[in-house]
């Protein structure tokens, strides 16, 4: 009479085995199933109830008119002929100098950190404060060594955004900016006016003009 292989001691245990693997296996797929149909289901709901946004708009209104920034004009010329006025949450600053206004998107090219307005930022980089104060369209009398420096890693860049010390690979680009019916200013960061390519130190001659408040047009690489 023949044995039965399974009614062995070593056959029972085998046959254990083999359950023990069936079962592992049939879990693991039914586990895998219910994730899959789980994800899928949340994927759907986040479809049908989407979420806003936590981003800033890139459209934005300053906290600032036009005349806090120019103090009026006279003659077509601003009262204040030079002034800086910053939106630092909405990473933007606006600059006023002799040849009109435009806006610089606070973003540092090297690894996207928000620089900070300084009015001396030649200090420890071996650049002539005289280098600084020659950047922008200013009077000799209004010349300063300003522009912005990055907290994160030591980028430096003129009052024109040109970067001149530190990691930084290029410039930081200029945005659109118009004055709106109630004198404030209309930023829009999704419009580039100037963006300049690593080595490119050429100084924008995009402006928001003072006296007609419409853009020159002259946009530099977009």
């Amino acid at each position: 009479m023949a044995l039965n292989p399974y009614e062995s001691t070593r056959g029972r245990m085998r046959a254990r085995a083999e359950t023990t693997r069936r079962q592992f296996l049939m879990i693991m797929g039914g586990l895998a199933a219910a994730g899959a149909s789980l994800f899928g289901g949340i994927q759907v709901l986040k479809f049908m109830f989407p979420q806003a946004s936590g981003n800033a708009p890139a459209l934005f209104k300053t906290t600032f008119t036009f005349e806090q920034l120019t103090g009026g004009i006279v003659n077509g010329k601003p009262v204040t002929p030079v002034n800086v006025l910053s939106e630092t949450d909405k990473r933007v600053t606006v600059v006023l100098d002799d040849a009109g206004i435009y806006a610089v998107y606070l973003v540092c090219t090297h690894l996207g950190c928000t620089p900070n307005y300084v009015t001396d930022v030649t200090t420890g980089s071996g650049v002539a404060p005289t280098v600084a104060e020659a950047r922008g369209a200013r009077a000799t009398d209004q010349r300063l060594p300003n522009g912005w420096a990055c907290p994160c890693h030591g980028s430096r860049y003129f009052i024109d955004s040109t970067n001149f010390y530190g990691p930084a690979p290029r410039p930081m680009d200029w945005v659109n900016i118009q004055v709106t019916p109630d004198g404030f200013f209309a930023v829009d960061r999704a419009a580039l006016v100037a963006t300049r390519g690593p080595g490119n130190n050429e100084a924008p001659q995009w402006r928001l003009l003072v006296d007609t408040q419409k853009s020159n047009g002259k946009t530099l690489g977009v």
